[in-house]
């Protein structure tokens, strides 16, 4: 009954501040989650960046284990610290919740990636790879309403698209601007706008 009578009492100003609420709630929550756009921006970019030098200086056929030991060592940080947070977080909102899903569904596509790769090769992956990583940068940067990571999604399909027309040496100089503007500069401005809506 007091259920009902609430719901009846509820304008639709009232509505919309409610959901304005829950949208900055969720604002504060990645925020404070910089940590994956930071930690995933750097390793991949460092391993685009020593692959790029074990293929055009050393010229190593060894050139893919950069991708090997830093995704290995980006899973096992990830994992542990995402073990962390869960215990710290006591609710679950819809938000979080509609974030882990899209992200889980982006590292399944990347996982994927993987079967293209064996199949026709990194070359042909490699822009496949790039519009995922937009996608998910995507739908973050509009439900959350942050520009950063709307433009960082916009430049990784841009390079994406690029990628198809370059041999693989500039695919990954491509990679790595990708992640540059789509994952660390966001995710720098995220840690700073946590740190001072905190102070």
């Amino acid at each position: 009954m007091e259920n009902k009578e609430l719901k009846e009492n509820i304008t639709e100003e009232d509505g919309f501040r409610i959901i304005n609420e829950m949208i900055n709630t969720a604002k504060t929550a990645i925020s404070d989650n910089s940590f994956h756009y930071l930690l995933w921006g750097w390793l991949v970019f460092i391993a685009a960046a020593l692959n790029y030098y074990l293929l055009v200086y050393v010229k190593t056929e060894y050139q893919w284990l950069p991708w090997l030991v830093l995704m290995g060592v980006g899973g096992i940080i990830a994992g542990i610290y995402g073990a962390v947070e869960k215990k710290k977080e006591k609710h679950v909102s819809y938000f979080s919740k509609f974030m882990a899903y899209t992200w889980t569904a982006v590292v399944i596509g990347i996982i994927l990636m993987g079967f293209i790769a064996s199949n026709f090769g990194v070359r042909a992956a490699y822009p496949a790879l790039m519009i995922i990583y937009g996608i998910g940068l995507y739908i973050s940067g509009r439900t959350f309403k942050f520009v950063p990571l709307i433009i960082g999604s916009i430049v990784c399909w841009i390079c994406g698209i690029a990628a198809c027309y370059v041999t693989f040496d500039y695919q990954l100089m491509l990679l790595g601007l990708s992640v540059l503007i789509g994952y660390i500069i966001p995710g720098y401005i995220l840690k700073w706008s946590y740190k001072h809506a905190t102070v």
